[in-house]
């Protein structure tokens, strides 16, 4: 299997090209085209119980599209639902991550996706209850909206927006809180924060969604 990133920063895409018997897990609604003979069969990636909580808790689609090849050299081009930057992972198994909601793109067979609750003041805030944790060996592709930065945690705390985070390693220790109080985490418009320390890769995303749609709101309104 090979795979080509093109059009970053601004609008990813992947291309793929498989061999006879490869096989790609696809988040639904990713693909953009394909030769005609890959084919796609539905899934539920880890059985019905883990795919449905990824469903409900996370946002996360119910079911993917695994994509195989029936010969070698053919086609399979992807592209996330936002504009921006798309990433490659390569995981070993020796260490998991975690991921933002809607950040998974695609992966090969090999990895698991499970949710990971975010805790209480998530809930009470009405955002970023809740995260994707990503284990197992093969290759992971991921979606920004916006841009892609890294940033190496060599101890200390980092703290991000959870709107801006796309994801980050699990030797990273985490919590998720508010700026300030829990009425100051309701009512202030500052929203979550993950509060990060430790020793680790952690990836930001350049543009917010939720900033995003509070910003279209201001022209939506009658």
């Amino acid at each position: 299997m090979n795979a080509e990133l093109v059009g970053n920063p601004d609008f990813g895409f992947i291309k793929f090209v498989l061999n006879q018997g490869e096989r790609l897990l696809v988040e639904s609604g990713a693909m953009a085209a394909m030769d005609t003979d890959i084919g796609v069969q539905a899934q539920m990636m880890g059985g019905i119980v883990p795919s449905v909580m990824r469903r409900l808790l996370a946002g996360e689609s119910l079911l993917m599209g695994e994509y195989s090849s029936k010969r070698d050299g053919s086609r399979l081009q992807i592209s996330p639902g936002i504009p921006g930057e798309v990433m490659q992972i390569p995981m070993t198994g020796s260490k998991s991550y975690f991921l933002q909601a809607g950040s998974f793109l695609a992966c090969t067979p090999g990895i698991q996706l499970n949710t990971v609750f975010g805790g209480l003041k998530a809930i009470f805030s009405g955002e970023g209850m809740f995260f994707l944790k990503v284990h197992g060996e093969g290759q992971l592709w991921v979606n920004a909206y916006g841009s892609v930065v890294e940033h190496d945690l060599q101890g200390g705390e980092f703290i991000v927006d959870t709107g801006h985070i796309v994801g980050w390693e699990e030797t990273v220790n985490w919590e998720i809180s508010g700026m300030g109080n829990l009425f100051s985490t309701i009512f202030s418009g500052e929203g979550l924060v993950l509060r990060l320390r430790g020793n680790g890769k952690v990836w930001l995303q350049t543009r917010s969604l939720g900033g995003l749609a509070g910003w279209l709101s201001g022209y939506c309104r009658g």
